[in-house]
């Protein structure tokens, strides 16, 4: 399995067309992660949503339009454009930027297993799944005791 690239910012696009994992999160202008309240525990990383894809470049893209108000059918880049649209979100988190990483991986049922893991180490950290998730995969399959969160 490889590792997680460098934290890149929104707007630039992620040059890889491949299987993988990916987090977004807000950061200040200085690229620090930008600290999340949660149910548990307070999340240092700012993440705000976990995901996966076939095709990561296009993902990213997606998540963008919909962030935007321009159509693409990502339900959690529409739920930021509300949250920005009718929330206090832009006085909140005014000088701040969102980011994206990924994680390459080999196909498609591995992306599903990770994104699965991924969530649920965030579900058993934090209480909650990130805030533009809407659920957590498979969670009343009995695996939590042998969850490797590391």
């Amino acid at each position: 399995m490889s590792k997680w690239n460098e934290w890149i910012d929104l707007e630039k696009n992620a040059s890889y067309k491949e299987c993988g994992v990916y987090k977004i999160r807000l950061a200040n202008l200085k690229d620090c992660p930008i600290e999340i309240s949660r149910f548990l525990d307070k999340d240092k990383d700012g993440i705000i949503q976990i995901g996966n894809s076939k095709d990561i470049e296009k993902r990213i893209k997606c998540f963008r339009s919909a962030m935007e108000g321009k159509g693409c059918a990502h339900a959690e880049g529409k739920r930021l454009n509300l949250i920005k649209k009718y929330t206090n979100f832009i006085g909140r988190y005014n000088n701040c930027k969102i980011q994206y990483s990924f994680k390459k991986l080999r196909n498609e049922s591995e992306t599903k297993k990770e994104e699965e893991r991924l969530l649920k180490c965030y579900f058993k950290r934090h209480g909650e799944v990130p805030p533009l998730n809407n659920n957590l995969p498979k969670k009343y399959i009995i695996d939590w005791e042998t969850l490797n969160c590391d």
